[in-house]
This record gives structure tokens, sequence and C-alpha cells, in this order.
């Protein structure tokens, strides 16, 4: 402290006065002489420093790469005074073509993979730092694999991060088939796609490979190996460069099963895999193999739920199939009998009918589901909207329909899609005002101006839905309260709205009765009121 407040003084009176004051000299050295003894002082009482500064491989790999820089242009600036003091200058512009040469070499050097690599090599043996930045390697593999939805882009990243870390031209990974017998070329920087096919090896040399990694599951360099797992590696990975140092193959194993091999080759400056490098081949072995198996997890589950909606579906069909063909069966063994009877034979025509377009109806709602929803907006009056939903409400007794509309915008709807989700939201309202309840059923439909948007309510005082159905079994497809019903209908209202941009509210209270509230963006133009 006491040296380094002596020095800002004398430096800031030197600045000051321009000039160079013999009795600053004398104050400095002062300074320096009482410092020395100070820290003489110290180090007699403690016998050591304890300091412990931990800079970064590349911080270090950057000053070591500004010392060197430095070094290069003091020399450049030694050439050009030489070529000063030997009066060639102005001949022929030596001196500038030597500064020019003297910078386009630096820059090439600099953007040098070996220079870098040498570099990177120095800073660990001179300073005792680890070769790799583990930190950094590690943020930057979970950033790249993290963002992959699919075995073959998850090995394209690994590719890229794995060249980049181990400076290796050619990478490429080998996975293993569904019976875990084959291996085929997911990804490869060493062969173009269309030779991926003649490089995959036969069924015995694949379960040769798979036999030697399932005994010892550590990196291997396989080039001076004989084996016929060897022979094959090197078939699946041919060497680029004469000189682009060993092969090595990494094999990803993940709960004790082999689900691939990550190999590398052709490594700038030809050099081997040292203890480090083999260290860290490990860890990217179980981070690619880990992920590996998450994706197959993650088909394996798709699939199961896939085959699981559609034996549900399955079973619903069926169900009302079932249905139709028992009230088909009633009449069917009864009509050579009663043909000549004419009541009979109206009965079942209009038998016939209802079974026929509940067939029909069945078929075609769930033929919805099969289809991408593509919606045709255009500006739509929710008024008009509305009196068509109501237009079919029929008389039941005990259920009374109130309108309560306010004046809105229009909206950029598709208005048949809607239409079907307010006309589904209030044939759901009167059923449920008829299911479970005694009190006379009462419906509200209610449309206002709210936060910026447009609301749609639906509100009737019928039998309610528990908390656990409405958490968890609403809005999922085939979930249902009533008797009849197929569980698509507010599946497919989700869909609509929220492909509108909007989304659906609901409350309800078991016994008391449900509200939804569909939220809707606004357009720019007002409707008029067309009912009360």
């Amino acid at each position: 402290g006491l040296l380094f407040t002596v020095r800002v003084y004398t430096s800031s009176q030197a600045l000051i006065l321009r000039t160079a004051d013999p009795a600053l000299l004398v104050v400095n050295a002062c300074a320096l002489l009482a410092a020395c003894l100070v820290i003489s002082r110290t180090l007699v009482r403690t016998g050591h420093f304890e300091m412990d500064v931990y800079p970064s491989p590349a911080v270090l790999r950057n000053s070591v790469t500004l010392v060197l820089v430095g070094i290069y242009l003091v020399l450049v600036g030694l050439v050009s005074k030489l070529a000063a003091a030997l009066g060639t200058e102005n001949s022929l512009g030596i001196n500038a073509f030597l500064i020019l040469l003297s910078i386009v070499g630096l820059a090439v050097a600099l953007q040098s993979d070996r220079v870098q690599l040498h570099l990177r090599r120095f800073v660990s043996r001179n300073f005792q730092r680890p070769f790799y930045d583990y930190r950094a390697t590690w943020r930057s593999f979970t950033e790249s694999t993290a963002q992959q939805l699919d075995q073959r882009s998850l090995c394209q990243a690994v590719i890229r991060q794995t060249a980049d870390l181990f400076q290796a031209k050619s990478v490429s990974v080998w996975v293993t088939g569904e019976s875990g017998d084959s291996l085929r070329c997911v990804a490869s920087s060493a062969l173009p796609e269309s030779e991926w096919v003649e490089a995959t090896p036969d069924r015995e040399g694949t379960q040769e490979i798979l036999a030697r990694f399932r005994t010892q599951p550590d990196p291997v360099e396989f080039d001076d190996a004989t084996e016929r797992w060897a022979e094959t590696l090197k078939r699946c990975h041919p060497r680029l460069f004469e000189l682009g140092g060993q092969r090595v193959a990494v094999p990803l194993v993940s709960r004790g099963t082999c689900l691939g091999v990550l190999i590398l080759g052709d490594r700038v400056s030809g050099g081997g895999f040292g203890v480090q490098d083999i260290d860290m081949l490990r860890c990217v072995a179980d981070h690619v193999a880990g992920n590996l198996l998450t994706l197959r997890l993650s088909a394996k589950l798709l699939q199961s739920k896939e085959l699981e909606a559609f034996q549900t579906m399955a079973a619903f069909f069926v169900h009302d199939l079932k249905n139709a063909a028992s009230t088909l069966n009633l009449m069917l063994p009864n009509l050579p009998v009663h043909w000549d009877n004419p009541e009979f034979r109206e009965d079942t025509l209009r038998g016939i009918t209802k079974t026929v377009g509940h067939i029909n109806a069945l078929i075609r709602r769930l033929g919805e589901l099969r289809h991408e929803l593509k919606l045709q907006p255009r500006p739509t009056s929710l008024l008009e909207l509305m009196e068509r939903a109501v237009e079919g409400w029929k008389v039941v007794p005990d259920v009374q329909l109130i309108k309560e509309w306010r004046p809105v915008p229009k909206v950029q709807a598709d208005p048949d899609q809607l239409l079907t989700v307010v006309t589904n939201l209030i044939l759901n309202a009167r059923d449920a005002t008829l299911e479970g309840t005694s009190r006379p059923g009462k419906v509200v439909v209610g449309l206002v101006e709210r936060d910026g948007g447009v609301v749609i309510s639906v509100k009737d005082n019928g039998c309610g839905m528990s908390p656990a159905f409405l958490s968890h079994s609403l809005f999922r497809p085939f979930q249902t309260t009533k008797k009849n019903g197929l569980g698509i209908g507010m599946f497919q209202s989700k869909m609509i709205v929220e492909a509108h941009g909007g989304r659906m509210v609901v409350d309800s209270i078991q016994g008391k009765g449900t509200t939804f509230e569909v939220h809707l963006p606004v357009g720019t133009e007002r409707s008029e009121i067309r009912g009360q």
C-alpha cells in the first residue's frame, strides 16, 4: 500500500509538471526500499505468502498469445529499423511490404488449429492447468444437445461438438438397431451419406464389436489391433489423412446396454489421445449415451400413448356399434314375420334410419380427430353467431334460456368452427341441467367485452363437475360425464379456441352448476345488438 500510494503521487506530479524531477526519483527509491523491508518482515514472521489464483486455461492461453504477438511485433519493428538503417526503406517500399507481410502472417498463425493446439498443450504443461476447460465444455455440450428431439439431429450436434473439442477432422456415430444386433451410421464427417450403407458391418462383425465393448467398455485406439472387431471398425471409419494419428472408438453405454459407438480420427498435428483426452471421451460418451437412451424411451412412451389412444377410441367405437347392431338384431328377426303390418314397417324403417344416422354421426365425429384443424378466419359478428347457436334450442320442460348480450367488437374468426364451440357449450349446459338435479333448469348465455377482448360465457345450474374431473379429464379426449357421450366435444372445442388465439376458463361446483368462458381477441369493427 505504501509503495502504491507513493508511485501514484510521483507519477501524477510527473504528468502535471511534464518534467523528470530527480527528487521524485529519490522518493520512489525510498518507498521501494521501505516496501521491501515491510515485505521481508512479513516473510520472516509468516514464512510464506498464501495467495491462491486460479486463472482459467482460456485466460492463460490468451495471455500467452498476447505475449507471443508482442514478441512478434517487436521483431518486426527491429527488422523495420534495420531496413531503415540500411537505407533501403524508400527504394521499393520494403518497409511497408515487410509490415504487411508480418500482419498477414500473424493473422494466419493465430487462426491455425495447430498453433492453438500447441498453445493449449503449452499452458497445460507449464502452468499445471487441465487441458480442457470443463465448465465451458459441458455448458456448450448441454446447450447444443438439449435442444435436439430426434436421434439424427442429436448425433449431428455431437459430431460438431466432438470435432471442435478434440480437434478431430473425422467423427462418426454408429448406433444399434431396436433389436440390438445391428449397427448403422447416423451421422458422420468422414463418410458421405451415400456410402453409409456400404460401410455398414455385417451381423457377425457387429456382434464382435458389441461383445468387445460389453466386456471392456473403455475408449480404445484400434489402428494397431488385428482382431476382427478392429478390422470392422476400420472399414466403418476409414482414414482420411496418413498423418492423422491413431483412430479411437468410444462405446456409448448406458444402464449396461451398448447403444452405439463414437469413432474419432485424423486429429490436428496427428497427436494421440492422452490421459485427459481419454477421461473427456468417457464423459462425452456417457452424456451421449444418456441422451440416446432418453430419446429411445421417449419414442417408446409415445408409441404406447398412441396405442392407448387407439384402443380407447376403438373401445368407444365398438361399444356404439354394438348398441346399433343390437337395435338392428331386435328388428331383423321379426321383419319377415310382421312385414305385412304397416305400423311395424314404419317403426322398423324409423329405427333403421335412426341407427344409420347415429353411425354416420359417430364416424363423422371420430373422423374430425384425424384431420389437421384449418381455419378460414374473417371478420365475424359474434351476435349473429350467437343467434345461430340458440336457433337449435328446443323447448325443454323446466329449462330456461337467458340471453345476456352486450355490444362487442367483431373478431377475426372462422364462424363455422366457432359456432361448433358455442353450440357444444350450450347443449352441454342444457344436458347438465337435466342430470342429477330436481330444481328448474336455467342456462345463461352471455356476451361481453372485457380486458381488451371478447368473452362468451355459458352458465348453468346443473349437476356440475368434480374437482378431479375438472383438473385431469375435462379437456382430454374420450373423457366424459355423459352416459351417451364420446368425450370428444370439449377436446375439440379447446383446440378450436386456442387456434383462434383464445383460451377457455372453467368454474364448476359439483351439485351447483358450471360456467364456461371463451376469451377471444377482438377485431376493429363493433357489431350491433340483435337480441335481448
